[in-house]
């Protein structure tokens, strides 16, 4: 699946209105995604390779006023298996390659494993999903020291049937 975006903002506004917010004649963004994913069987598990590829390319953001370009691919695999009637077990690989173009200061490269037990049940009408896991990422900078992070979550939804 692809995914191309291209938005022009044009300011309305006079120059000293402009200047005043620090904002030019126009703006631009441009990205694309591109990814590609396949869900299939194993031996009781469920596997799913991954690629995702984002481009993208911008005049300002929310946080910066320079013009940015920057590519991030990511390759990541899924797999999945049943432990109980209501509840699967999932882990998965995570590679990260962010390259930005302009500043090679931020330029990194991060590997992530993950896995969650999920839970599908009802409960007086509820239909509930519950998920509880853990993440560990490595984030390896380019141009300074890596860094790893750990992250635990339990999470539970609640819908009607």
């Amino acid at each position: 699946m692809s995914k191309l975006n291209w938005v022009l903002f044009d300011q309305r506004l006079d120059a000293s209105q402009r200047a005043r917010y620090h904002l030019a004649p126009s703006d631009y963004f441009f990205g694309l995604i591109n990814k590609v994913s396949y869900r299939y069987g194993w031996r009781g598990l469920t596997v799913e390779p991954r690629w995702k590829s984002e481009f993208r390319k911008q005049s300002r953001s929310l946080f910066a006023l320079d013009n940015s370009t920057s590519l991030q691919e990511l390759f990541s695999a899924v797999v999945e298996t049943r432990v109980l009637r209501h509840t699967k077990l999932q882990a998965g690989l995570e590679y990260l390659i962010h390259n930005d173009f302009d500043v090679d200061f931020e330029d990194f490269k991060s590997l992530t494993g993950a896995f969650q037990f999920t839970n599908q049940s009802q409960y007086l009408g509820y239909q509930l999903h519950a998920l509880a896991g853990l993440r560990i990422e490595r984030r390896d900078f380019k141009a300074a020291k890596a860094r790893t992070t750990s992250q635990t979550f339990i999470t539970i939804y609640a819908g009607l049937d």
